[in-house]
């Protein structure tokens, strides 16, 4: 089997618990994905937002702060390769695609199939798939309006979506990953602010709609089959965090002071569970807190506060992956690297060593999206690890 279709169908027949250590198991089913945060400048919005180059860049264009506190290793030495972690994870695949166009990766739909987007002179060209067992790329569709797709693709019960900024109004697309032809699901004002940015929204595809938050608050949902967007009951001033939780306060990049305890308070908006922070002992504040895990810098814990443990480095910005990774800083005698932490398992992989010493060679940009990390090597390729496989192995 080549195409995405043939993938997909046996895909859907597959259990998540069949899954083998291999990295060449059947596929579990499609899974809800998550733009989250980004902004744009509004004369700028229309085009390609590209990542800031600096030591290590999100795609949320968000710059990640130097870390504050030395990193303490448990072991006094650097983590190991992660494609010895995660195997199964990790692949590397061409910086080009099959137009001479780069294709810039942003979700993987399946353990061995990752989508993206073609962009030919810095513009977008269209939509791509690429097969790491096959190597081959197939077009899902072509993007015919060069303003369309600022945002990150978004992957869920079969659908890719994306929001749009242009003439003040955000627009919600999607297309079957089987291919076909985009649908504009919805158009909205979009909100700009007071720097004239405009704030993006966090946007997911699950139980047949597109859900999202926009830069002030709500969860908002329309049918992938098309009808008017509506607020979901009660999540006024709640924002997305992975659906169906929602939460807050959000953590605001915008304030000149960090948020002490970002998405204290959490609801699921289908059932109504909530679930409050509680920090440890002595403890009363983080940088980051998800659905289960919370971080604040140099240590983790559970939202309940328990299993509070060190980290084998120092975390790099406020941001949890997939709800259960984060980026460390991590220093030993040896050198030092950046590397992905499994909150979780506790494992730890490293992606690339950083520069200690004058003269050090420059490490590649590392660029960060909810279910997934890729940099390019330099040889015309790029490794990509996914989280989601990574999780399950």
């Amino acid at each position: 089997m080549t195409t995405i279709e043939d993938r997909l169908r046996d895909a859907m027949r597959a259990k998540a618990e069949t899954v083998r250590d291999d990295g060449r198991s059947t596929l579990p089913p499609p899974s809800s994905g998550r733009a989250r945060d980004w902004w744009a400048p509004v004369a700028v919005a229309a085009a390609i937002v590209l990542v800031v180059t600096v030591t290590v860049v999100a795609t949320r264009t968000v710059t990640l702060p130097a870390p504050a506190v030395r990193p303490t290793l448990s072991s006094g030495t650097l983590a190991p390769p992660v494609t010895r972690v995660w195997p199964g994870a990790v692949h590397e695949i061409p910086t080009m695609g099959p137009d001479g166009g780069m294709f810039k990766p942003d979700v993987f739909v399946s353990d061995r199939v990752v989508v993206g987007r073609g962009l030919t002179r810095n513009r977008l060209s269209g939509i791509w798939s690429y097969d790491v067992d096959t190597r081959r790329f197939t077009r899902i569709a072509q993007i015919r309006d060069v303003r369309v797709m600022n945002a990150p693709l978004v992957f869920g019960d079969g659908y890719l979506a994306w929001s749009t900024f242009r003439d003040r109004m955000t627009e919600i697309w999607a297309v079957p990953v089987t291919g076909g032809t985009p649908r504009r699901l919805a158009s909205i004002t979009g909100l700009v602010t007071s720097d004239n940015s405009y704030g993006g929204i966090d946007l997911a595809v699950a139980d047949g709609m597109a859900v999202w938050s926009p830069y002030d608050g709500g969860v908002y949902r329309v049918p992938l089959r098309g009808g008017q967007p509506s607020l979901v009951q009660g999540t006024r001033g709640y924002y997305l965090l992975d659906w169906p939780w929602a939460g807050w306060p959000p953590q605001d990049r915008t304030l000149d002071h960090p948020v002490p305890r970002p998405m204290e308070h959490v609801r699921n908006v289908l059932t109504d569970e909530r679930r409050d922070a509680v920090p440890p002992a002595g403890r009363s504040s983080w940088n980051a807190c998800g659905v289960t895990w919370c971080v604040n810098g140099v240590e983790s814990w559970r939202r309940d506060g328990t299993g509070l443990h060190g980290l084998p480095g120092t975390a790099q910005g406020d941001e949890l992956y997939s709800g259960r990774f984060i980026l460390l800083n991590q220093k030993s005698a040896g050198g030092a690297a950046v590397a992905v932490y499994d909150l979780a398992t506790g494992r730890t992989g490293q992606l690339f060593s950083i520069p200690t010493r004058r003269g050090d060679q420059a490490p590649p940009t590392l660029n960060a999206e909810e279910g997934m990390f890729w940099y390019q090597t330099g040889r015309g390729t790029q490794v990509l690890v996914n989280l989601t496989a990574a999780g399950r192995s």
